[in-house]
């Protein structure tokens, strides 16, 4: 595979997909669409002016502008939900160099400000956020909330939403849901508290931020409300990377509002001593303070019967469609290692390019499949790779698309799904040939496999349209399949006819296999 006709190919194709996406949106996105258009001024310069070395210019100005700022951004977001606020602040300053956005350096000084109190540092960390209060602009809106969060000030942040801001906007903007959720629940305003949450549950899982907006957003919601073992659930399954003592916090605030008021009177006292978050201990010390008012807040019928319903609904069990915050599972692990085994076997019969030691392994060829019966091939050749850019792009697709995959329907039909979709694959890619209508001679890798994976997807989600985000990850497949058509078309060493029958095998095993659940928000 020629390295600088796969950059040209990225350095084109990913603006233009980003300025489709951005191009009627302002904020943070007019600051991409900015980068967009430079990757693509500097590329189209280039392929004039050097158009052998056009891909690696144009390559290297799509990491520096595109992929490391998104990277960087991502990596901010995941020290976020574990609550490492200043490296987060750091992170986020960082990659204010590489991203024309005016709002990051604001955003880096929220989250350091965050890490101040964290640190116990409150007056720190107000005076920190002192010169960003602005009721005009979202970060300045964070900033006022989070001072009076700080201060544990919960009526005077219901004061602001409510009498300050343009009305509707409090309830609208959704980073300041978690805040206006809590200081309800912390003002003894329990009803209101799940209707508001009701109210806005569907545009909370809809949000960007893959869930994690809903799933903060659900944490006042079950401790206000007494869920125990409902919170405890969340904090298993969607919420994972929350510290040991804010888990803690909830859990007694919980049992407190449950009405087993020693257990969560024993739970706070520890943890206030205990702790090491400035945020975590004065939040266990104002709690303590007001056990008997958070015990007595009355509970409409209506609002414990909407209690029940949100105690009763699953968790949900998977990221959704190829998560930034996927980790390997186990069947992709097993896959990963196999097929690093198998490359370097392939170096050890004559390299990872080599006709001959391809063959000797197992690669898919049309003649030994048809006249000698050698079936086998149309399995051994998903574990074969042709050179390590090829492995690379394959692994790397297999480990972002896959482990949300398996978490959704299983490792068993995970598992089936993938080998079957590969077998799909090269059975499409024969019976081309023997209709004329491909002649390739020799195939290898995981393409069709993982290109199958993502027909599941498509699948699982067809048939569950009805769900929140469904069409937009619908939309998202479609670009993909779309983004990989292009390249296959313009990539003479690509099999576009394994990748488009390992999809549409995955996408029948997607309408067969999958369970009947709704996929992951």
């Amino acid at each position: 595979m020629d390295l600088n006709h796969i950059l040209l190919f990225v350095a084109c194709v990913s603006p233009l997909v980003m300025l489709a996406q951005t191009w009627r949106q302002g904020g943070l996105d007019r600051a991409w669409r900015f980068a967009a258009l430079a990757v693509l001024i500097v590329t189209g310069v280039s392929w004039f002016l050097v158009p052998d070395s056009a891909g690696f210019v144009g390559g290297g100005t799509w990491l520096i502008l595109i992929l490391a700022p998104v990277a960087g951004l991502r990596k901010a977001a995941e020290l976020v939900a574990r609550q490492r606020y200043t490296s987060a602040g750091r992170l986020t300053g960082a990659v204010r160099f590489l991203h024309p956005a005016g709002g990051l350096l604001a955003q880096s000084k929220v989250l350091r400000a965050l890490g101040l109190a964290q640190r116990g540092d409150a007056a720190g960390a107000l005076v920190l956020l002192g010169p960003l209060r602005n009721n005009q602009t979202n970060i300045g809106r964070q900033a006022i909330a989070q001072s009076f969060r700080i201060r544990g000030d919960w009526t005077g942040l219901l004061g602001w939403l409510r009498e300050e801001l343009t009305p509707g906007l409090g309830q609208s903007d959704l980073a300041l849901q978690p805040l206006y959720l809590r200081a309800l629940g912390e003002t003894g305003a329990r009803d209101d508290l799940l209707l508001e949450f009701r109210t806005n549950a569907q545009a909370l899982s809809s949000a960007p931020a893959q869930g994690w907006l809903y799933d903060i957003s659900l944490l006042p919601v079950l401790a206000f409300g007494g869920c125990v073992q409902a919170l405890s659930n969340l904090f298993e399954t969607q919420l994972r990377t929350i510290s040991r003592d804010t888990k803690e916090f909830w859990i007694g605030l919980a049992q407190v509002a449950a009405g087993d008021a020693d257990a969560g009177r024993t739970r706070l006292e520890k943890l206030r001593v205990t702790t090491g978050d400035g945020l975590v201990r004065a939040d266990a010390a104002r709690t303590l303070e007001r056990l008997n008012q958070i015990a007595r807040a009355p509970l409409s019928l209506a609002t414990v019967e909407m209690l029940r319903r949100i105690e009763q609904r699953s968790p949900r069990s998977a990221p959704g469609f190829a998560s930034e915050m996927a980790r390997p599972t186990t069947v992709v692990l097993i896959l990963i290692v196999l097929n690093l085994a198998m490359f370097a076997a392939e170096y050890a019969f004559g390299g990872t390019t080599n006709p001959l030691a391809l063959h000797q392994l197992g690669a898919l060829e049309y003649f030994p499949v048809r006249f000698q019966g050698e079936y086998w091939r149309l399995l051994t050749s998903l574990f074969l790779h042709y050179g390590p850019l090829h492995l690379l792009f394959n692994l790397y697709a297999l480990f972002i698309i896959g482990s949300g995959l398996e978490r959704s329907i299983g490792s068993i039909r995970f598992a089936i799904c993938y080998l079957i979709s590969g077998l799909g694959s090269g059975l499409g890619v024969l019976l081309l040939r023997v209709l004329g209508l491909n002649q390739a001679e020799q195939l290898v890798g995981a393409s069709g496999c993982v290109m199958g994976l993502v027909g599941v997807w498509a699948g699982l989600l067809l048939r569950h349209r009805e769900g929140p985000n469904a069409v937009r990850r619908l939309k998202n497949i479609l670009l993909i399949v779309v983004v990989q058509t292009a390249f296959d078309l313009s990539t003479p060493q690509v099999s576009m006819a394994a990748h488009l029958s390992g999809l549409v095998t995955g996408l029948i095993l997607g309408l067969i296999l999958a369970p009947r659940t709704a996929p992951a928000r």
